[in-house]
């Protein structure tokens, strides 16, 4: 009995670093959300990939670590998947109200079941389908044109497809984060994110240059700190649970979202957004279930 009770408090701390992750991560989007517009999105996911190089390179130096990890070319692809959907999810923060596009970001899980079946031959079953089925539905009542007139919000068809590029490229980056991390320190892992981000942006960011003011720089800061801090706890998550399990903790962000909308932008939530994203929630439980255990 006392071996098992340290188990499950063993557990439950290791559900904590996904709770923190979901946590940080939800407060980086409100300092996204907070910078004066003007200021580019690729410039915003610059400055945050560089502040995050910069402290993840001084841990790796402290530990004497190999900076360029073992497997390279899946340390580059997770790189690049996870800019990718960086700039997207950004985008989709600015132009969005901030708990749509959190829900958008959190069908991801949904992908991650389409994807182990294409890409590492996983089976599709029942279950998948009913997942699908029942996450999509839980979108098409958020984004129905007469629920959002009925909050007064305008959507862009092209900011919806961002949105959804960004779950998707999360998606591939969360199977590559997943593989990497029974070979990898996880301070290698999250290195190559920003490393990645950095080489392909500054080209972007020095040719479209625009000055922030004092005020934007606090929030940049904070969408360094705030990511960098997610990362670590997702990364420590994804290796202590099963995929499964941390998919939909991750969910929370969710929640917070909502709650930060209202809070600090005024934004309003009706039953038929309860029902939606309880309905992708319940897609993500299904999907997650039993095929990601696999992964």
């Amino acid at each position: 009995m006392l071996i098992e009770f340290f188990n499950q408090k063993n557990n439950s701390f290791k559900k904590v670093n996904l709770i923190l992750a979901s946590f940080f991560f939800s407060l980086m989007t409100v300092c996204v959300k907070k910078i004066d517009n003007r200021i580019p999105i690729y410039e915003l996911v610059f400055f945050r990939s560089l502040l995050s190089l910069l402290i993840t390179s001084l841990i790796i130096n402290k530990k004497n670590l190999n900076p360029w990890g073992k497997n390279k070319p899946l340390l580059i692809l997770r790189g690049i998947l996870g800019t990718i959907a960086l700039v997207c999810i950004f985008y989709a923060i600015k132009n969005m109200p901030l708990n749509i596009s959190t829900v958008i970001q959190y069908t991801y899980p949904i992908f991650i079941s389409i994807f182990a079946g294409i890409l590492i031959n996983e089976k599709i079953t029942k279950n998948l389908i009913i997942a699908s089925i029942t996450g999509w539905l839980g979108i098409l009542i958020i984004l129905n044109p007469y629920q959002l007139s009925s909050l007064n919000i305008e959507l862009d068809k092209f900011t919806v497809l961002i949105a959804f590029l960004g779950s998707i490229s999360t998606a591939l980056a969360y199977i590559t984060v997943k593989k990497l991390s029974s070979t990898e320190d996880i301070f290698i892992i999250i290195k190559y994110f920003p490393l990645i981000s950095v080489i392909t942006l500054s080209p972007i960011v020095f040719f479209n240059w625009v000055t922030p003011n004092i005020n934007d720089l606090i929030w940049i800061i904070g969408i360094g700190m705030f990511t960098q801090a997610g990362q670590t706890f997702l990364t420590i998550g994804l290796k202590k649970l099963p995929t499964s399990e941390a998919a939909r903790i991750n969910y929370l962000q969710v929640l917070f979202g909502s709650l930060w909308g209202i809070l600090f932008f005024n934004e309003l939530i009706n039953i038929n957004f309860i029902v939606g994203a309880v309905l992708v929630l319940l897609g993500t439980i299904i999907s997650t279930s039993k095929k990601l255990k696999k992964i």
